[in-house]
């Protein structure tokens, strides 16, 4: 499949040029989302034009944030699957916004579809694409240089979405479902400031404030230790080991321990303190909210 390969900003403005010349443009990503270092990165943008298949590099040096914004800003409409977490992610780490989504999945939600692309492409165009997507999702996106047969797989989420889009358009026409595509539509496409990851922990808004408070403190930990060697936080300590100490803090640094030897034993030494240190801090504030509760009443 012949792309044309953008790692620089010069590169990129004169791509904006031709693409802010066309009706619309098909986009999606691939994004690292903690599974082979710390964080959340956007890896990769593809873009389809109708004539034209672009590779965007934004982990390329040359490449920047400016160059980024004015991508993202173009007035085109860009004809998406799915942009609520690629949206995010892109408000998240450079605090832009994407202008024009088209998100067909929302069109197709409204029609009574709730699967995947593949899935989509298969029912509404009749062409079966035989992908491991779960392998492909699963790669590194932030290796370079990147494997041919992954940019094959990451232009083919691109490939059939101006299709797709002009049947679907049709059929919400035909029964009628203009005004409930448009108001989903508007919210689908929204972004708003991400929440900071330990309210993703667990079933957070069931959580007693006392044990909220060891949730913030163990995750934040956690995350420094992961961001101080670069690797996924899951692979310093189990979501499930902070849920379960939040739940039941161990009495003792022992217990603790005891508790702790199911980690990865790389990290195990570092952890011990980190973990004691911000359990000791939430047992403090804990106390403290209650002190303050008691002397209210």
């Amino acid at each position: 499949m012949n792309y044309t390969q953008i790692n620089s900003d010069e590169e990129l403005f004169k791509a904006i040029e031709v693409l802010n010349s066309k009706e619309k443009i098909a986009v999606d990503f691939e994004g690292e989302f903690n599974l082979h270092v710390y964080g959340e990165h956007l890896c990769l943008i593809q873009v389809y034009d109708g004539d034209v298949f672009y590779i965007i590099d934004p982990r390329s040096k040359a490449l920047t944030v400016k160059g980024l914004e004015a991508f993202f800003s173009m007035p085109v409409k860009k004809v998406w699957f799915d942009c609520q977490s690629d949206h995010s992610l892109v408000y998240k780490n450079y605090e832009l916004k994407i202008a024009n989504i088209m998100d067909i999945r929302v069109m197709a939600k409204a029609l009574g579809y709730d699967g995947n692309l593949l899935g989509l492409v298969k029912e509404y165009l009749g062409i079966e694409l035989t992908i491991n997507k779960k392998k492909n999702q699963q790669a590194n996106w932030m290796r370079r240089p990147i494997d041919e047969e992954l940019i094959k797989y990451a232009l083919m989420d691109v490939t059939y979405l101006f299709q797709l889009e002009d049947i679907l358009s049709e059929e919400v026409s035909k029964k009628n479902l203009s005004p409930q595509v448009d108001r989903l539509m508007k919210k689908a496409t929204d972004v708003k400031k991400p929440e900071p990851g330990y309210k993703r922990v667990g079933n957070w808004r069931h959580y007693t404030e006392s044990e909220k408070n060891i949730v913030r403190h163990l995750y934040l930990s956690r995350d420094a230790l992961a961001r101080r060697f670069n690797v996924p936080a899951a692979r310093v300590m189990d979501k499930k080991r902070i849920i379960e100490f939040a739940k039941n803090p161990p009495k003792t640094i022992d217990m603790m321990k005891v508790r702790l030897s199911a980690e990865s034993p790389r990290f195990r030494e570092l952890l011990a303190p980190k973990v004691w240190e911000a359990l000791e801090k939430a047992r403090k504030e804990n106390m403290e909210n209650i002190a303050k509760k008691g002397s209210l009443s």
